[in-house]
């Protein structure tokens, strides 16, 4: 009997938008590539077996945190795992509606009156057709007289799955590139805008725009709040050791480094976005692995890259 086997490494193309390592394909768990086509024709020996199931699992041996609410922690989870990875789900957060939702609600039946909808997060679009919902309101009805804008892709995929489409979704994803694309797109002097958007946010997105002119209206669409009752047996693998945490917001961040006791950084920290990652060094962390794009699947090909990067090296 002979094993053959092919792989491939850092793969570029067309298909790939130039990027290496995984690739998401819709409907499909992510796919490794591991080199140029390697071939073993042959018995395999051990380092050459190794080498294969490296090739296809760089994650193998590594043990990863994930801090997403655990609501929406599985594609990050799932991803990891398929690249070999041992993950320690410990949410750090949890995704809660306002305590009083009668802001919403209004702003779902009143969107006629604005010229653009901005929504900095998939969890706000979701939130806002909870709240359509509630009302008797048809959320697509609410929003095709509007002109959206999403903060990024994955937002944006929320958008389209009611049938509407984000007319602006800035190449880099945070609030300030909200507001360069918005101003590039047209003048918003006296465009009436509204945001609905996480108790939590930062005032940059609302305060650029009122910059330009524009009549800025924020509502509450959901809030984050730290999760009160970890799981013990997590928080004892990670104080026994991991390699790396991800985190996908800053609450994310205080909420996990409040968890493990917040004196002392358990490891390295893998983020998604610029704020994120001033947050993490804030505390401590080292910030090893940046998200770009600052998506999910960024997220998962940088973590990829950088353990891929530590063994070849």
């Amino acid at each position: 009997m002979h094993d053959l086997y092919q792989g491939w490494e850092n793969r570029k193309g067309p298909a790939d938008e130039g990027s290496r390592g995984v690739r998401f394909t819709h409907g499909a768990r992510p796919r490794v590539y591991a080199g140029r086509p390697r071939v073993y024709i042959g018995p395999m020996n051990a380092a050459q077996s190794a080498e294969v199931a490296i090739g296809s699992q760089p994650l193998i041996g590594r043990t990863l945190v994930v801090t997403r609410a655990a609501a929406q922690a599985d594609g990050l989870v799932d991803a990891l795992e398929s690249l070999g990875a041992k993950v320690v789900r410990l949410p750090a957060i949890r995704i809660e509606p306002p305590v009083d939702q009668r802001a919403l609600r209004h702003a779902v039946q009143s969107t006629v009156e604005y010229e653009w909808v901005i929504f900095t997060s998939a969890n706000g679009v979701d939130f806002f057709r909870t709240a359509a919902e509630d009302v008797g309101v048809d959320v697509k009805d609410a929003l095709a007289s509007t002109r959206l804008c999403c903060v990024g892709p994955a937002t944006a995929s929320r958008i389209e799955a009611l049938g509407l489409t984000a007319e602006v979704v800035p190449e880099t994803h945070t609030a300030e590139a909200v507001v360069d694309a918005l101003s590039a797109h047209q003048s918003l002097r006296g465009k009436r805008v509204l945001i609905p958007t996480v108790a939590e946010a930062r005032a940059v997105l609302r305060d650029g725009l009122r910059k330009l002119g524009a009549e800025v209206d924020t509502v509450i669409a959901y809030r984050t709040l730290s999760v009160e009752d970890p799981d013990p047996d997590a928080l004892e693998q990670i104080r026994r050791g991991v390699d790396l945490v991800t985190f996908t917001s800053p609450s994310a961040v205080r909420s996990f480094h409040r968890l493990v006791g917040g004196a002392e950084v358990v490891a390295n920290a893998a983020v998604i976005g610029p704020v994120t990652a001033d947050v993490a060094r804030e505390l401590g962390y080292r910030v090893a692995v940046e998200a770009d794009p600052f998506t999910i699947p960024g997220l998962v090909e940088a973590i990829s890259r950088h353990f891929k990067g530590a063994r070849d090296g």
